[in-house]
């Protein structure tokens, strides 16, 4: 293995050359010195291997010998953890028992048993280590059964509406919204499309083949590798059905016949979805979470810059839907036997223990678009609730059963702005 190519940072008064932060990175930082391992999970391409080289950079900044810092990628190769660091120990001099370390392992998901592995040097050495992967599976679930109480663990989303605009170099119309809204609504709908940094400045043609690389790259190669893989395009299709309709609720046994397989299987292609992270579950609401767990389903993308690749014709307001499902990280959403249905709801959201949130992408709002959230406000003894709208704002107090609710109606991009 040549270490040197892989840590071009051991050269004096070298740099990573990235000068904007994602929102996570303050929170990575925070915890760039202490004990436990960093787990960092994502999307292909969200730029996991960049904030590695940012926090690099940090630890360059507060003065810290430059040979104490190793990264290795698993990307080509998959040498044991004991290999990288004999050699690395060869190579520098340096005895890991005497000198703390400062370790970044990128794409470890690649490794076999790479937990145990880590496992073994966190508890017989000083060894900081910062790990990241592509796999939901493999980063967040082993770490939390082999490194138990030993791991801070993060994941990193595709670029937030304000992320785009620091990005773009607009990030003062954060500040002056009500000065600049049209142009904070044109960047919003560029917004929509480009949620990978290097999509920000794009056009549509090249998104479309981006996104398609990433795709096929995911469906085709990664999950793969992880899980047997029977019925090669379905996975891809299952994307596109989701795409034509996000939010829509599966229902296994009939899109298990439609689909020409069985329901287990269409049950583990989903899992295997979403564990990649290209689709994102929530449940039906139930303040028993376990009941939740057992009830309808629905599914969305994980990200809106997939739909000019899967589903160009998709409905407008249900691309804004499903992107408010991904920005809230919502959980769940309430539907009843009479199908009244509110889009959202939100836990511990602008300090309320729970928030219903529903999505009327239009301007003109009648008093029957706010009847089944002011139900829910009503039925769970809640005061508020929010409509997700195009462009109206305002806010309006409606009474049920002698019960005061006040509706607040905000603009999409005002509202993905104050997340």
């Amino acid at each position: 293995m040549n270490l040197e190519k892989h840590n071009p940072h051991w050269k004096e008064h070298f740099v990573y050359p990235f000068t904007l932060d994602r929102n996570i990175f303050k929170l990575l930082s925070k915890n760039i010195s202490n004990r436990p391992i960093v787990t960092i999970s994502g999307l292909r391409r969200t730029g996991k291997t960049v904030l590695m080289q940012q926090l690099i950079n940090t630890l360059l900044q507060e003065k810290i010998d430059r040979t104490h810092i190793l990264y290795y990628s698993f990307d080509e190769e998959q040498p044991k953890i004991e290999e990288i660091v004999q050699a690395f120990e060869k190579l520098t001099n340096i005895d890991k028992n005497k000198t703390k370390l400062y370790v970044f392992f990128d794409e470890i998901q690649k490794l076999e048993d790479w937990q145990n592995q880590i496992k073994y040097y966190y508890d017989t050495s000083t060894i900081k280590f910062f790990v990241s992967g592509s796999s939901s599976l493999f980063i967040q679930k082993k770490s939390k059964e082999s490194l138990a109480g030993r791991s801070f663990d993060f994941y990193l989303s595709p670029l937030s509406f304000r992320e785009f605009l620091v990005f773009r170099k607009k990030e003062a119309l954060i500040t002056k919204d009500k000065l600049f809204q049209g142009e904070l609504k044109k960047e919003f709908a560029l917004y929509i499309k480009r949620q990978f940094v290097e999509t920000v400045d794009e056009h549509e043609e090249f998104i479309t083949s981006y996104v398609k690389s990433i795709l096929e790259k995911v469906v085709y190669i990664d999950i793969p590798k992880v899980f047997a893989i029977d019925h090669q395009d379905l996975l891809m299709r299952l994307l596109k059905i989701i795409a034509s309709n996000p939010g829509m609720i599966i229902e296994y046994e009939s899109l298990a016949r439609e689909l020409g397989i069985n329901r287990t299987t269409l049950s583990n292609y989903l899992f295997y979805l979403e564990e990649a992270f290209l689709i994102k579950k929530i449940y039906n609401f139930s303040r028993n979470r376990i009941t939740s767990e057992k009830k309808l389903k629905k599914f969305y993308l994980s990200s809106t810059s997939f739909f000019p690749y899967l589903s160009p014709e998709t409905d407008e307001s249900k691309l804004i839907e499903n992107l408010v499902a991904i920005e809230t990280h919502s959980k769940f959403f309430w539907r009843t036997p009479f199908k009244d249905e509110v889009d959202f709801v939100l836990e511990k959201f602008h300090n309320q223990e729970i928030c219903p949130v529903e999505v009327k992408y239009k301007n003109t709002i009648s008093a029957k678009d706010a009847k089944t959230l002011i139900s829910f406000c009503k039925k769970m003894d809640l005061n508020e609730g929010i409509i997700i709208t195009k462009d109206l704002e305002e806010k309006k107090l409606f009474t049920k059963d002698n019960k005061h609710i006040t509706i607040h109606f905000i603009p999409v991009w005002k509202f993905l702005l104050s997340l």
